[in-house]
């Protein structure tokens, strides 16, 4: 792909931990399309004062900070921002409703694992037993029914992307980054969940995303 060279973009900082995470998906895309981003990683008490001063509006991160005075939240807001500076949101609205389907299954398909892992910041009490019993259950059963969802769209993309794009979409980059660390990284999952074995088409895709020269430049700029 030729990288995206606006005649004029927007000066973008991104705040976010010094982990790949929810910030990873930001930083593939900019990588991707060829968007300058300063890539600002927390240090000490930098990310609980940005909470006290309000800077976060949902006390969360990662924030995209645009020309030094719009403060961008949410990675689904963020990546769709970037996108449609970058040509790579579909114009079209039931093409872009098909990259949203993709997208915000994303979150369905991660929700128990999240709120298992941060049950008290979600008002629920689960004690490592409990915790385990439900990790079984996310490793065995839920995750591979939405695995198996995206297998079946893959399958479908007379491109490999998963909504069919021509070019990978947002929803491609937040698929990829759960695929390659999330799951690969996350102990409590069991192994033959993290091989993808039973899930060739995202073994595919992955490899498909990873053999993009931008993505590999971007991997060899990080070691």
């Amino acid at each position: 792909m030729t990288k995206r060279k606006l005649e004029s973009q927007p000066k973008l900082k991104l705040y976010y931990f010094d982990l790949r995470g929810k910030g990873e998906p930001i930083r593939l895309f900019c990588a991707y399309t060829g968007l300058e981003l300063e890539d600002h990683r927390f240090s000490g008490r930098e990310f609980p004062d940005l909470q006290d001063a309000g800077k976060l509006a949902f006390g969360q991160a990662p924030m995209l900070e645009v020309d030094g005075k719009h403060n961008l939240v949410q990675t689904g807001a963020i990546m769709r921002y970037l996108a449609k500076l970058t040509g790579l949101y579909p114009e079209d609205p039931l093409e872009a409703a098909k990259v949203d389907a993709v997208f915000d299954q994303e979150t369905d398909a991660f929700v128990g694992a999240t709120l298992t892992t941060y049950a008290t910041r979600y008002g629920m009490a689960l004690d490592d037993d409990a915790k385990a019993k439900t990790f079984e259950t996310i490793s065995t059963e839920i995750l591979p029914k939405h695995l198996g969802y995206i297998e079946k769209m893959l399958n479908a993309s007379s491109t490999g992307w998963i909504a069919g794009t021509q070019e990978p979409s947002p929803a491609d980059f937040v698929w990829y980054s759960r695929l390659v660390d999330y799951i690969p990284e996350k102990a409590e999952l069991t192994d033959k969940l993290k091989s993808l074995e039973e899930f060739p088409g995202c073994k595919a895709f992955v490899q498909k995303f990873k053999s993009l020269a931008a993505i590999q430049q971007y991997y060899t700029s990080k070691k």
